[in-house]
């Protein structure tokens, strides 16, 4: 049986990579539509994932993916932390 404390959603084995990672939206513009908006920001809905381009220093390389933004979060330090999909 599976443990309910652990619901794992992720369909890839996560490896451990601690690099450098280089990101770019080019010169794409995505519509939206807004969802709720309050004095410090704004929640919006896209018909279709806003894309990325990465690039990753794998061993002795520099690797170039074309990625979707999954999801993005605020940590407590203030930085940011987001996922992404390639």
């Amino acid at each position: 049986m599976a443990d309910s404390g652990n619901l794992e959603q992720r369909g890839a084995e996560r490896q451990l990579l601690q690099t450098e990672v280089t990101f770019h939206t080019g010169d794409d513009i995505y519509m939206a539509e807004s969802v709720d908006i309050s004095g410090s920001g704004i929640r919006i809905v896209t018909d279709q994932p806003v894309g990325i381009r990465i690039q990753i220093q794998e061993k002795d390389k520099l690797v170039q993916y074309d990625a979707q933004l999954v999801w993005a979060k605020l940590k407590d330090d203030g930085t940011m932390e987001y996922g992404l999909k390639y």
